[in-house]
């Protein structure tokens, strides 16, 4: 009897170590990464516009702060990335025998590349797979499609895939349309890559108290003021591990290896080793938004009016102090639809779902609208830029779900007209405003 206690007590001690190893809190730590160079095998893109754009993907891998890369000097065609998984798969068989050199394309792999390679965890192949050059309209444009295949070394198999679509163009010349669209490959490229599951920080929480939550990581695995980590709820039932998103934090302070968040919500009690993991955004609240104003064009001319605008605010690399730029139609059928952008900086204060704050900035109005409506204008009606003024005011947002929140906001602008009074439509003017709002994170 005394055995049989025993037996069940270990067995059920062993059921829990079982478990708790199974879900076992994680932690990232740095990949070796091999970085193939850019192929553009069967497109006509000039050498000279390439410039340094090998050392720029390089780079970007560097600055996300989780790989430890070295760079491989071979290019290979979109049409032998396959092949080449194909190969490395080879080279795990037990009866295999590496020739001297493989040819994939223009370029050969000799058994040291082959070494080499073998040596780290993942193998980026960036390759070119779409391009298009030509004059449109008196404009040079470009579009280049780029994918980064990401290769498991141990396994042989392809593990993720980063789709970058570039743009360029040029009043001037094909080579500055081309060397535009390939500048912009980096900047897309480091969130396709963060987007990759396997290239994500995971990560648990050191220390939490009320708002305040210390976690593991910082600038050694690319952690910036503004990221937001979703805390994870991790459930093992017959041996299965179930996670589920339960709650939010947003970074306000990075260290070297660690960094702290403000708690937006959570549906468990935060506690050391809780589970945390990385949203991976582009950086930019978009909100789209509706205002109703109290117009006027002079001081004693009244006037109700409708306005309808878009707005981005950054929020990688901010937290409460933040830039935004907008650009707002103003719906009066007196005035000639005045289109204004401003551009300034916001600040927000957080209280767990809720956020609070007020914006301020500059703003330039234009009758470009009119310009397509209404061709009968006099000609000294007809320009671009027409008012200059100030734009301010406060809101508060309700963060409805992990990637959406709804606002209230007043503001109050005023503009005034760069060519006097001699056209009304051109004068000054202004308004208080009310609205409501969505903002939706990308």
């Amino acid at each position: 009897m005394k055995r049989s206690i025993i037996a069940v007590v270990a067995a059920f001690v062993l059921v829990l170590t079982g478990a708790n190893a199974f879900a076992q809190v994680q932690v990232s730590g740095k990949k070796e990464i091999a970085i193939f160079a850019l192929g553009y095998y069967g497109w006509n893109i000039p050498l000279e516009t390439l410039g340094t754009i090998d050392v720029d993907i390089q780079r970007v891998f560097l600055d996300l702060g989780r790989f430890t890369i070295f760079g491989m000097e071979k290019r290979f065609a979109a049409k032998d990335v396959e092949e080449f998984i194909k190969v490395l798969r080879q080279t795990k068989e037990a009866n295999f025998v590496m020739p001297e050199k493989y040819q994939f394309g223009e370029e050969f792999l000799t058994e040291a590349d082959f070494n080499k390679l073998t040596g780290a965890f993942i193998i980026a192949v960036p390759v070119v797979t779409s391009f298009n050059s030509q004059l449109v309209n008196q404009d040079w444009e470009t579009d280049i499609k780029t994918n980064v295949t990401f290769i498991d070394v141990a396994s042989g198999t392809m593990i993720g895939l980063a789709d970058v679509e570039t743009s360029g163009s040029s009043r001037e010349t094909q080579y500055k349309s081309i060397q535009s669209a390939i500048d912009g490959i980096p900047m897309q490229l480091q969130f396709e890559i963060r987007k990759v599951s396997a290239f994500q920080n995971v990560t648990r929480v050191l220390a939490a108290s009320g708002s305040t939550v210390d976690m593991q990581l910082g600038k050694d695995m690319g952690v910036k003021v503004g990221d937001e980590y979703a805390i994870i709820e991790s459930v093992v039932l017959e041996g299965l591990l179930d996670e589920r998103e339960v709650g939010l934090i947003l970074i306000n302070e990075v260290g070297t290896t660690r960094s702290r968040g403000t708690l937006r919500y959570s549906g468990i009690p935060l506690e050391k080793d809780v589970q945390l993991r990385e949203i991976p955004r582009l950086g930019v609240d978009l909100d789209l938004y509706a205002h109703a104003l109290s117009f006027y064009e002079h001081p004693y001319d009244n006037a109700l009016g409708f306005m309808i605008g878009a707005r981005g605010e950054l929020t990688r690399g901010f937290y409460n102090l933040k830039p935004f730029a907008a650009i707002e139609a103003v719906l009066d059928l007196d005035m000639i639809v005045p289109l204004n952008i401003i551009a300034g900086l916001q600040y927000s204060m957080y209280l767990r779902r809720l956020e609070f704050g007020g914006r301020v900035g500059v703003a330039g109005g234009s009758n470009i609208i009119v310009q397509f409506l209404e061709e009968e204008l006099a000609d000294d009606d007809k320009e671009w830029f027409t008012h200059y003024g100030l734009s301010g005011g406060g809101f508060a947002s309700l963060l409805v779900t992990r990637d959406m929140k709804i606002f209230v906001e007043v503001q109050a602008d005023f503009m005034l007209g760069i060519f006097g009074d001699i056209f009304q439509s051109l004068g000054n003017y202004g308004s208080l405003q009310v609205g409501l709002g969505v903002s939706l994170k990308q």
